[in-house]
């Protein structure tokens, strides 16, 4: 009996040990994890977490000296732990998903109009299954945290648990320290990145970009140098920014071998029908989204990077690209489809109309969040500013939406551009992309390529049927598609294309590093110098060159 009892015993304490390292498993767990690329999933890896080693040790420490934890003392924990939790989700999701840190203060504004673009015509039995799996799975994850917290503290109202513990604990911040502190024992590499010290670097940003902003900065500027664009002729100047349009199409072999015969079929072409092109690359101010940032840097000549300085940019009086155009006898207008509120901007910019959704007036079959088809918009504006009896020179500043994640529904080229607007058939919608697939890389890469190949059969399209002989086109991309498509190691390079039937005007901008054809090569700099080189090499008083 004797025997049996301490059997009994010693399984129990067995069985406890077994439980206590099963919890510190799953807490490690819960704050070491990666992201599963290219999709929004989460996948284990052996590494250790520094921010429970930190936390073990001193819950050793505070119940030592102070006895166990009181009720609301575990809940601040375990609402402590799931802040980690969620936080350490957020930060390597991300960086995955978009290709840059996360800024919460700037970013979470764009929170709701991200989760409509991508939910837009899903189900709403597939939102409420999503839901339901989000709440489900939000349930288990704190069950888990609540078990495993409770577990752990069980043991450190024990002696032997607290040694065992707070052993394993110090032995870790050890290694740790040592790795920090020596270049022949790495040790420190075993250990994940803190989540603690992301949420401390957000609080600063959040900081930063608040209380301590530094105003002003964009004011003290130089401003657009002085241009006559005697150069241009009065002819048509159109900047097309392609929406997600990165450099990756060309370096990257998944989406450079599969789209190597448009870009070549369109060179051809373009070339037969007496159009001469031209390309470089610029470095955008964003990454994967935030598109006004790249376009206000081009219009304002500075590197708008951020929330914040685009909210300052708006508040000085700084001339912009479009009050050079308008100052030397232009009628500016910006075509804007993705526009379905109001736009102060735009005064700012000084564009003396706007084509906004409304305006554009497309009665057509829709196309996911964006409805309207860029072919359609270009059309249009073609009819309504370009055509137009007065012949004013005119300045269209247009940002595609089509080729925006998720890059799909699709419209279909059409070949007969007078038929835009016809109603929906069967055949009219390409490319849908379920719930499930929205946040997938593969299935996101294949309808991004699909949506390079429309684009560039829109402007091949346009340049061969309808653009006028005077016309300058600048066709080039606001910023690479997000990381989930491409990758996160990626440059934040963009292609920037020249087409134009005046050899001589062409040649001013190959003074300048841009090459010919469609391929770009040379780095001219950021996306803020491509707004004052084209003043420079417009200007007729001015000799360009590669300086």
């Amino acid at each position: 009996m004797h025997n049996l009892s301490r059997f009994s015993i010693n399984a129990f304490r067995y069985i406890n040990a077994f439980r206590c390292l099963l919890a510190l498993l799953l807490l490690n767990l819960a704050l070491t994890f990666q992201n599963r690329w290219p999709t929004a999933g989460v996948r284990w890896v052996l590494e250790f977490s520094l921010d429970l080693t930190v936390l073990l040790l001193a819950l050793t420490l505070i119940v030592a000296w102070h006895g166990p934890l009181h009720r609301w003392g575990r809940g601040l924990l375990l609402g402590g732990l799931i802040i980690l939790v969620l936080g350490r989700y957020v930060d390597v999701t991300t960086p995955a998903l978009m290709g840059r840190p996360i800024h919460f203060y700037w970013d979470s504004q764009h929170i709701p109009q991200v989760a409509a673009m991508f939910l837009d015509h899903v189900a709403i039995w597939q939102l409420a299954v999503g839901g339901l799996a989000l709440l489900l799975a939000f349930g288990v994850m704190v069950a888990v945290l609540r078990w495993a917290l409770d577990t752990v503290l069980i043991m450190l109202d024990q002696p032997v648990g607290r040694w065992l513990i707070g052993g394993i604990a110090a032995v870790l911040l050890m290694l740790y320290g040592v790795g920090r502190l020596s270049l022949r024992w790495p040790t420190e590499y075993a250990f994940a990145l803190p989540v603690t010290a992301m949420l401390v670097e957000q609080a600063r940003l959040t900081l930063e970009a608040t209380v301590f902003r530094n105003q002003g900065r964009i004011a003290v500027q130089a401003p657009l140098p002085a241009s006559n664009l005697g150069r241009l002729r009065q002819g048509n100047l159109l900047v097309i920014f392609f929406e997600s349009y990165g450099a990756l199409v060309f370096d990257d072999p998944r989406f450079a071998t599969p789209l190597a015969s448009d870009f070549a079929a369109l060179e051809q072409s373009l070339t037969q029908a007496g159009w001469r092109m031209a390309s470089a690359r610029l470095e955008s101010s964003t990454f994967g989204g935030q598109s006004w940032l790249a376009h206000s840097s081009l219009l304002s000549g500075l590197r708008i990077a951020d929330q914040g300085d685009y909210q300052e940019l708006l508040t000085t009086d700084r001339p912009t690209l479009v009050q050079s155009f308008a100052a030397a006898g232009y009628r500016t207008v910006a075509v804007m489809p993705g526009l379905r509120y109001p736009w102060p901007e735009g005064q700012f910019y000084g564009f003396a109309k706007i084509y906004d959704a409304k305006r554009l007036d497309y009665h057509g079959p829709a196309y996911g969040w964006w409805t309207i088809p860029d072919q359609y918009s270009l059309y249009r504006i073609h009819q309504t500013e370009l055509d137009a009896l007065d012949r004013a020179p005119r300045f269209v500043f247009f940002p595609t939406i089509n080729s925006h994640a998720p890059f799909a529904p699709l419209p279909p080229y059409q070949p007969d551009w007078e038929h835009l607007d016809a109603p929906a058939n069967e055949q009219t919608l390409s490319g849908s992309i379920e719930l499930s697939e929205r946040l997938d890389g593969a299935a996101l890469a294949t309808a991004y390529i699909r949506s390079v190949r429309y684009n560039l059969a829109v402007v091949g399209g346009y340049l061969r049927q309808y653009a006028l002989p005077d016309t300058l086109l600048i066709v080039l991309g606001d910023h690479q598609p997000p990381a989930i498509v491409g990758g996160r190691e990626i440059s934040w390079q963009i292609p920037v294309h020249l087409f134009s039937r005046d050899p001589a005007l062409l040649e001013r901008f190959l003074a300048t590093g841009f090459q010919p054809g469609m391929q770009p090569a040379t780095v001219l700099g950021g996306i803020e110098r491509l707004g004052p080189l084209l003043l420079r090499v417009l200007d007729d008083a001015q000799v360009v060159g590669s300086n």
